[in-house]
Parts: C-alpha cells; structure tokens; sequence
C-alpha cells in the first residue's frame, strides 16, 4: 500500500514539474513571438483629429466636397459625428515595417437606420459594406454583407449595446442608437494606410433624422521578430 503511494506521489511530481516547465518554456518563446506597434489613437476628447478629413454636401445640398471635421458629445464622451452621407479618410504614411494591421473602433448607429449603407474600405479594399437598422420592425445585413445574398439579421444584431439614446430625432428613445466595436486585423505591408468610411440611404443630409459617428480609434501594426 505504501508502495502504491509513493509510486503515485512520484509520478504526481513528475507530472507538475512537467507542466511548470512547459509553462515558463512556452511562455518565454511566445511572450515576445508578436510585437505590436500603435500607429494612430485617439478619443477624439481634444476635439481634433489628426490624419482625418471629411467629406460632404455643402452648398444648398449641390456640391459634395471637403467639409469641417465635426465633434459632438455622446454618451459621456466625445465622438467624431455626426454624419450623415458623409465620407471620413484617414490617412497615415511612413509606416514602420509590419506585416498586418489591426484596426479598432466603436462605431455608433444614430436614430432612423432602415438597414441603410454602411461602408469601409482600407487601401482601396471594400472590407465592410452591410446595413443597420435601429427599427425593429425592419432587418439588417450587418453581421454579413449587404446585397451578396447573405441572410437579414434582427436590428442591432452584432451590436455591444443597442440601449442608448438617439442623438437626434430619438433622444428621448433609450433604444435611439447601437454600439458596434469593430475589431479587424487585416494582412496588409503597405507603409501608407488610408481608410475610408462611408454612409448612404434615407435622409440624405439630414443628420438629425439619421447619423453615425466614431470613438476611440485605434490603428496598430502587427510585426513579426
């Protein structure tokens, strides 16, 4: 019996020391496998936005062309919006060295959104063209494409929160805006990055009916050692 135990307390022994190191051997050879480096971040809480320009109608709704950058508060923070059949560029060169790009940003669905167009490109690469709803009564693409056949998905599908207010027109509707994180990693080498988001559907011009904005913006390169 005393036998049975210590054969049973060696191989538990054998079996810890194995795992501890396994641990510090795997830990050490992966903690430094990827390095990552930021390229562009902001909050917008300046009210500024550097490498960011916007595009819009202006003139009576008869040109379309460079407009203000604009910021608005909402939800306790500040935002780049809002939006409405706009089209927002941001532009970075003289990259470090990397073999794919991480692109990270909350993305807010203002008011009445009727599975209108949402789209992002990067490099000149359509990465997302889908559709949000705000209207239960009316689906949407998003998490999928819009228009390549994919199935609708209930409004606010994908969404972190749809339990905020409009910025608008539903502001006194707890469910008047949906927060997206969008979160992509791309294979991309290219030293300059631009990417371009853009919006079309109903209300055209007419922000406080329909509108988007964008928080917290994080651009990173991903490098390999």
């Amino acid at each position: 019996m005393i036998q049975k135990i210590l054969l049973f307390m060696q191989r538990f022994l054998k079996s810890v020391f194995l795992l501890c190191f396994l641990s510090v051997f795997f830990s050490s050879c992966f903690k430094n496998l990827i390095k990552t480096n930021t390229y562009y971040q902001s909050d917008f809480s300046k009210d500024t936005a550097v490498n960011i320009s916007l595009q819009g109608f202006y003139n009576n709704n008869t040109m379309y062309g460079p407009v203000p950058q604009r910021f608005a508060k909402f939800n306790g923070a500040t935002v780049f919006g809002f939006l409405n059949d706009n089209t927002l560029e941001l532009d970075l060169s003289n990259l470090p060295a990397h073999y794919a790009v991480r692109i990270e940003y909350d993305l807010y669905i203002h008011d009445n959104w009727n599975n209108d167009l949402f789209q992002m490109k990067v490099n000149g690469n359509l990465l997302l063209s889908t559709g949000f709803s705000n209207n239960s009564t009316v689906q949407q693409a998003y998490p999928n494409f819009l228009g390549n056949g994919s199935a609708l998905s209930p409004a606010g599908a994908g969404s972190y929160t749809t339990q905020l207010p409009g910025a608008c027109s539903l502001i006194h509707n707890a469910n008047g805006t949906s927060e997206y994180k969008i979160l992509m990693t791309i294979q991309d080498n290219n030293p300059s990055f631009k990417m371009v988001l853009s919006d079309a559907g109903a209300y055209q011009n007419i922000p406080c009916e329909r509108s988007w904005s964008i928080g917290n913006i994080t651009i990173t390169g991903i490098v390999s050692n």
